[in-house]
């Protein structure tokens, strides 16, 4: 018997309001991470005819052998592991952000490291706006933004007094 008789586990804690607000954060942090996934995709979508014609150039090099067709197939399958690892990386966010509603120190610090460079990406993306051409990388680049802000935001509430309460009681 792990516990003496009548002796159970210590409850959990409550959740401070300031890691449930973060935690929703987060989720949206990877709602808008799945928007700009699919915009990019749209957008990458209509130069697939640009990337081909790239590829086929350097396949050329290398086999003469090499077929138009053989190219734009490398370029669509390369679309499909974008996704594929797009969503593997959703579902391990979710999971993260899970994990930091738990109370676990290591997912709040992994989410730290994350959010800073998704902050750091939404900067450079602001910088960036006026080369974008179309609804769909615009859609894109609004997304980064707004989960750079998002992302700031989680940060700072998952980082005050009684977030970091919670997280070191929740250590085990």
């Amino acid at each position: 018997m792990p516990y003496p008789v009548g002796v159970g586990p210590a409850p959990r804690p409550p959740m401070p309001e300031d890691v449930r607000t973060a935690r929703q954060l987060w989720w949206g942090v990877v709602g808008f991470g799945v928007v700009q996934l699919a915009a990019s995709m749209v957008a990458a979508t209509g130069q697939r005819r640009e990337f081909a014609e790239k590829m086929f150039d350097q396949m050329r090099e290398s086999d003469p052998n090499a077929t138009m067709a053989g190219a734009d197939l490398l370029v669509l399958v390369a679309f499909v592991f974008v996704v594929l690892f797009g969503l593997v990386i959703t579902g391990l966010a979710l999971l993260f952000v899970y994990q930091f509603g738990r109370g676990k120190l290591w997912a709040r610090t992994l989410l730290t490291i994350v959010g800073v460079w998704l902050v750091l990406m939404a900067v450079g993306t602001l910088f960036a706006l006026d080369a974008v051409s179309g609804v769909a990388s615009l859609v894109a680049g609004g997304a980064s933004i707004v989960q750079g802000v998002l992302a700031g935001g989680a940060i700072y509430l998952g980082h005050r007094p009684d977030s970091t309460a919670y997280f070191v009681m929740n250590r085990r």
